[in-house]
């Protein structure tokens, strides 16, 4: 083979292989995740190209025809896969793991909003990778000693998994990055999906993800000893003057659907506004987003004290898995009838099996009572259904947890329930403000209209007096399409973060009382059974008032919260009065706490904590 041929024949394999890089390209730098710089860029593109080496060995060994659709339908599978990914990106600001792609199903009910991201951008991305994908169709040689290429191509894939994985050295720990939180250490656990495909590409995040995620693990019973260590270094739990104090009540544990801190107000919800005020009221309460599905892993985390993987879903995943110690399986073992309510079926985020599983005797869909979507997404429909209501209060003591469906997003025009929303409160069309504004603060009066529904039932029942109302958001409005807009409506309520979200408990003749200690949505478990005065179990939350508990808020890229500094991605974002060695110590603290509370759901950790 003279010089010449060789040549064609490299710029034939090359032409194969680019394709695939590019789509990589692509998609990290539509969604601002290429990264020029540092020295571990260069690791995404060495594996993007090693996974295009070995598509295009995959697809030359065949002969030429079959080998172009081969190509084709790889390269088609991989565009469709950076699309979804693209506009999963657009709407929450990161990637779907693969246990995200259990929630096909509840991907659908953002038809409507997706619809919203087909613009310019969206069109050239697609364009893009259709062209990138024609190109390579188009190079793919036509004769060449596949004997020699495919085994060379096949080679350089084997050398990128080589090579790659250790640029990622971690570097020397610092206050403002320590090396847990290095791109090594990032690379070891893939827990922040948008930092994990930067540093990976498409095809290693999907590689290395299915391998953290479906592997068995093989030190269960080390992880099982690390945790009973980190629990047995915490201080116990010592009753304290809140202790007890709503023993016996009946409890209604309420989810908002994006009810945000600027949503909650005297204006937009009367009535939660009142309770908030007269409540137990914790001002300083944060919502981390762990990996998607939000809503469903904030209940995870409010019910049974242990936040969901970062890397992806668990509404399946842990679905056979014990958890005694849930807000459910608390109160039940104390004599409560538990139920659950909501507007979507049972099957949706697997509700029905995880509810049983939090010690729900029952899961109840309105959609099994309404007449239609509409009428069941309308939060006071829970409340005016004789049948569900019923359900709710039949046998005392009862424990009733209502997730609130109305302010769900989207909230413009084509949004059906936004317009149901506006036509029944047409106060909130205010030209002077964002059209998603005004749906927003409709549909959320449609939320708080049912609370006012529930005291008149209780009241007229005569259960009101006996009955605590504990009422947490799911998390912020991120479904407002202009993140500019959400940022200054957040700032102008004084929040510090946006996750900071409204948590409140109120019964009647409650002193009013705010709690500032900054506290997070695992805290809430511990917190209720100290309230309730059952035994405050050992989960990654700690009760509100124990005075032994400083009160922090730990986030899935690694950054924590507490009254002093704010850390995120390992680095000081502001600090008012950490000590170096304090800021040394929480950083190590985030890296444990994530560590254990992953431990604890790999292990099945609870299973053999109760007889």
């Amino acid at each position: 083979m003279d010089k010449k041929q060789l040549l064609r024949l490299g710029g034939s394999a090359a032409g194969a292989v680019l394709p695939f890089w590019l789509l990589d390209l692509t998609l990290r730098a539509a969604t601002g995740c290429a990264a020029w710089y540092p020295l571990y860029a260069a690791a995404p593109n060495l594996f993007s190209l090693g996974f295009g080496a070995l598509f295009a060995a995959l697809c030359l060994l065949p002969r030429r025809t079959v080998g172009r659709v081969l190509y084709g339908l790889i390269y088609a599978a991989w565009a469709v896969y950076a699309v979804v990914q693209y506009g999963i990106w657009r709407i929450f600001d990161r990637f779907l793991f693969l246990s995200d792609f259990l929630f096909a199903g509840e991907g659908l009910g953002f038809a409507g909003y997706i619809r919203q991201l087909i613009d310019v951008r969206f069109a050239l991305v697609v364009l893009l990778l259709v062209l990138w994908g024609a190109l390579g169709v188009w190079r793919l040689p036509k004769d060449l000693p596949r004997r020699q290429v495919c085994p060379a191509l096949v080679v350089f894939f084997a050398l990128t998994q080589f090579v790659a994985p250790r640029l990622y050295a971690p570097v020397p720990e610092t206050l403002d990055w320590d090396s847990w939180q290095s791109s090594g250490y990032e690379y070891e656990r893939f827990s922040s999906s948008s930092y994990d495909l930067a540093l990976t590409g498409p095809y290693q995040f999907v590689v290395r993800d299915a391998y953290l995620s479906f592997l068995p693990d093989a030190d269960a019973a080390e992880k099982r000893a690390q945790i009973d260590a980190f629990f047995d270094e915490r201080p116990a739990h010592a009753d304290n003057e809140m202790t007890g104090l709503l023993a016996g009540k009946n409890l209604i544990l309420v989810q908002l659907e994006s009810v945000d801190d600027f949503v909650l107000n005297d204006e937009n919800t009367p009535t939660l506004a009142r309770l908030q005020r007269e409540g137990i009221n914790f001002a300083e309460f944060y919502t981390p987003q762990y990996s998607n599905g939000y809503t469903f892993n904030t209940e995870f985390a409010a019910q049974t004290g242990i936040y969901p993987y970062a890397n992806g879903n668990v509404a399946y995943s842990l679905s056979r898995s014990a958890f005694p110690y849930a807000v459910g399986s608390l109160l039940s073992d104390a004599g409560y009838t538990a139920n659950s309510f909501h507007k979507s079926e049972a099957k949706f985020y697997n509700r029905g099996a995880m509810h049983q599983a939090f010690g729900y005797v029952q899961y109840h869909s309105a959609l099994d009572y309404a007449e239609d979507e509409l009428e069941a997404g309308d939060d006071r429909f829970l409340i005016d259904c004789d049948e569900l209501y019923e359900r709710m209060v039949e046998t005392e003591p009862f424990v009733d947890f209502l997730i609130t469906y109305s302010g769900h997003l989207g909230y413009d025009e084509i949004d059906a329930l936004t317009t149901y929303a506006l036509e029944q409160f047409p106060e909130y069309k205010d030209d002077s403000r964002p059209y998603e504004i005004n749906g927003l603060f409709a549909k959320a009066r449609l939320t708080d209209e049912m609370f006012a529904h529930l005291l008149a039932r209780l009241e007229e029942d005569g259960l009101l007096e006996n009955t605590v109302i504990c009422v947490y958001d799911d998390h912020y409005a991120y479904g407002l399409t202009d993140r500019a807009v959400l940022e200054a409506y957040s700032e102008a309520a004084g929040g510090r973060l946006l996750e900071r979200t409204p948590c409140f408990v109120w019964y009647e003749g409650c002193t009013p009382q705010t709690v500032t200690k900054t506290l997070q949505t695992v805290d809430l478990l511990p917190t209720l059974a100290n309230l309730f005065g059952l035994p405050v179990p050992d989960t990654m939350g700690r009760d509100a008032f124990d005075p032994d508990y400083v009160g922090y808020a730990i986030f899935p890229n690694g950054g924590w919260l507490t009254d002093t500094a704010y850390a995120e991605n390992g680095q000081i974002v502001w600090n008012n009065g950490m000590t170096d060695a304090e800021i040394s110590e929480m950083n190590a603290f985030a890296r444990r706490f994530q560590e254990i509370n992953d431990a604890i759901l790999d292990t099945d950790y609870y299973a053999q904590g109760k007889e």
